[in-house]
């Protein structure tokens, strides 16, 4: 089984990338990810990934960083998939709010014959790299310096010169890194097939303290808006600081008679109509403003705290569980497998 570790901050584009990478790859990759808060965002996106029957495995592992407080789940997890699937290909996608070196470190005793690394992947947009390193500065610099290939996001319509001042500082720091510096729609098919099949040189890092520790979250399932303008002017106070420090916000939500899905990253928002009929939102930053947030969506922190105990299966995923995509509510509750 070769793993491949695609990281990058919150909104990065992560999962967009992972979508086109099993498209041009042609593969069935089994992929875990590495959720932040309780929901099924990415997962349910990355479910419809693939062409013709190639449609890949999707795997939660939920309310834990893999880099830190559940490593030893994950490192579990990831034998129970090579033991119990047996894929050719496991894509990792963390949460963006780990460190990276910790998480290349937790895989470096399973490694063996049957079981390598494919060089890790971070996915990062060089226009907001200058204002990522300034505010998360630990975070994102161990994500850059321990990345080996460095794959540019969110860059079609970036000037040029935005694009090489980015390597450059990216070299600065880690010399040794591939960097694709355009946007990645544009490489090869040979390119797209290194990427699952070069092995990854060795690296050597000491154990760093959690980055994720600096970030809270709250994820709300039961909001619901009466107009767009409601979360128009949410995402407005959401970017203005309104509402606590939010580096992050995703999610499907009704609004009115239809459902809308948002996405909020680096300061800037997009709106756009959902495939999904469910309410899944979560926020991500530091020193959030819980109440006024899940006001703000039509719901409560009461609501929301009730809804979560209810919730049937969610307490063993809390400790450190994984579940598949793509079955019914009470398969899924089945099949969630204990791997602590």
């Amino acid at each position: 089984m070769k793993i491949l570790i695609v990281s990058g901050f919150l909104g990065a584009g992560k999962t967009t990338f992972i979508k086109e990478l099993i498209r041009r790859s042609g593969t069935k990759p089994v992929v875990l990810e590495n959720e932040y808060g309780e929901n099924s965002i990415d997962a349910r996106e990355l479910g419809r990934a693939g062409t013709g029957g190639k449609k890949p495995e999707i795997l939660e592992f939920m309310e834990g960083c893999v880099c830190c407080t559940m490593k030893d789940s994950f490192v579990n997890s990831v034998l129970t998939v090579f033991t119990g699937l047996s894929p050719e290909y496991l894509i990792v996608e963390p949460t963006g709010v780990g460190r990276f070196s910790n998480i290349i470190n937790n895989l470096k005793p399973i490694l063996h014959d049957n079981i390598s690394l494919l060089k890790p992947v971070v996915v990062l947009s060089p226009g907001n790299y200058a204002a990522n390193m300034r505010e998360w500065s630990d975070l994102y610099k161990d994500q850059v310096a321990f990345a080996q290939k460095i794959i540019f996001s969110k860059c079609e319509r970036e000037a040029p010169e935005i694009m090489e001042q980015t390597a450059a500082k990216i070299r600065a720091i880690n010399p040794d890194a591939e960097i694709a510096d355009v946007h990645y729609s544009r490489m090869s098919d040979e390119w797209w097939r290194d990427i699952m099949e070069v092995p990854a040189h060795e690296t050597e890092a000491g154990e760093a303290d959690n980055g994720a520790d600096a970030f809270t979250q709250i994820t709300i399932n039961n909001g619901r808006l009466n107009n767009p303008a409601e979360l128009i002017l949410l995402l407005e106070d959401c970017m203005r600081g309104g509402l606590g420090h939010i580096a992050r916000a995703k999610g499907t939500v009704p609004v009115g008679a239809e459902t809308l899905r948002f996405d909020l990253a680096d300061n800037l928002y997009a709106i756009t109509g959902s495939e999904d009929d469910t309410s899944q939102c979560v926020f991500i930053g530091e020193a959030l403003d819980k109440a006024a947030i899940c006001e703000r969506m039509g719901s409560s922190l009461e609501r929301e705290s009730l809804a979560f105990d209810l919730q049937p299966g969610l307490k063993g995923r809390r400790r450190g569980m994984y579940r598949r995509i793509g079955v019914t509510r009470k398969k899924a509750a089945e099949s969630i497998t204990k791997t602590e």
